[in-house]
């Protein structure tokens, strides 16, 4: 459960860093998405062990999405 607690909070850590990125390069809905994303997670996190794993699946996918949508975005200096 420890190790679960530290890894999720990781998780979220990632996403408001991420929005802070994407706020910066003008992907304003994104990243909204990337700060609420973790509360959705708090929110689930008083439902049932299924209802907590399927949270965190979906906080990885979406973090895959910004991370990829993030990586093939052209550079611009």
């Amino acid at each position: 459960m420890a190790a679960g607690m530290v890894g999720y909070l990781a998780l979220c850590a990632a996403f408001v860093v991420l929005a802070g990125s994407l706020a910066a390069r003008g992907h304003h809905q994104w990243s909204v998405a990337s700060r609420l994303v973790p509360l959705a997670g708090f929110e689930a996190s008083t439902a049932p062990v299924l209802a907590c794993t399927a949270g965190a699946g979906v906080g990885l996918l979406r973090l895959t999405a910004v991370t990829t949508r993030l990586a093939f975005e052209p550079v611009t200096r």
